[in-house]
């Protein structure tokens, strides 16, 4: 005997019903948003209870609402149950944050029927971002791109195509992503004129660019060329300071000189006594000698 075409159709959606049960709706919000969770769109007339399960990563709490029970509330976290201005109820979330993220199980009985769905919510942070030059190993020049701490991972690309680019991805323990992408400019490029780090991202609803800074400092094998150049210096300056130091006439105290004093023409000879005294008194004083 051949079944009737409505018991197949009760079968299948008792089937539907149980599988949409278990199935998880998932979905984003921009960090300090205002969201709204609505299960469905059946309004408080024609409801008989609402209840909102919440597991989040640091407790579970639930919040319902009842004709008979009225409403309950133990989030304690500003999460309230509201109504559309067509009376349709919703789970509303104030200023969301990562603390929210987590998955919300809505059990929503009417009049002839029930509705229950899962959505589990995750958190859109929009990364900061930054770009710069910097010297590479052999003396190029390395254009620097990175954008951190943003969820989910940002992608980077560049305006310019140099001779290589790398592009590491780090997750933190937090769940937050940072991206680094580097580019090898070719040989001889000094300027950053025609390079650009382009940097997209699902919180924002165009893209970034940033030109790289130039780089601070000189390269390594440079500098170690300079400081090399200074010390030389400052050893050539010493030894020309010292050996300039050691011709440099001496005066001594107590020195004799050689020549005797010569009486002038037409002074008279001093008596002996008179000479020896004046010429101890130019024996005492200084005299240089080298």
């Amino acid at each position: 005997m051949r079944e009737p075409l409505w018991v197949f159709t009760v079968i299948l959606s008792l089937v539907w019903e149980t599988w949409s049960k278990d199935a998880v709706n998932y979905t984003s919000f921009n960090v300090g948003s205002d969201v709204k969770l609505k299960c469905s769109d059946k309004s408080w007339q024609e409801l008989i209870y609402v209840i909102w399960t919440v597991a989040l990563i640091h407790k579970q709490c639930r919040i319902a609402n009842s004709i008979s029970g009225g409403l309950q509330n133990n989030c304690n976290d500003g999460k309230t149950l509201r109504n559309t201005s067509m009376a349709q109820p919703y789970l509303h979330i104030p200023d969301f944050s990562s603390r929210d993220v987590g998955l919300y199980k809505c059990e929503l009985v009417y009049s002839g029927g029930s509705t229950t769905c899962n959505i589990s919510v995750s958190i859109t942070v929009p990364p900061r971002i930054s770009s710069w030059l910097e010297w590479g190993d052999d003396n190029s020049m390395v254009a620097v791109c990175k954008a951190e701490e943003g969820k989910p991972a940002a992608t980077i690309t560049w305006s310019h195509m140099g001779n290589f680019s790398s592009v590491e991805k780090q997750q933190s323990s937090n769940g937050f992503f940072s991206v680094e992408s580097r580019l090898k400019l070719p040989e001889g490029a000094r300027t950053v004129e025609n390079v650009t780090c382009i940097i997209r991202h699902l919180y924002w609803q165009s893209e970034k660019k940033l030109r790289p800074k130039p780089p601070k400092g000189l390269p390594y094998n440079v500098m170690c060329i300079l400081i090399v150049v200074a010390i030389l210096m400052v050893l050539a300056g010493f030894l020309i300071f010292a050996h300039k130091k050691k011709i440099m006439p001496r005066c001594l105290p107590g020195s004799r000189s050689t020549l005797k004093p010569q009486p002038e023409v037409g002074e008279e000879v001093e008596p002996y006594a008179t000479y020896v005294q004046r010429v101890n008194s130019i024996y005492n004083s200084n005299t240089c000698v080298t």
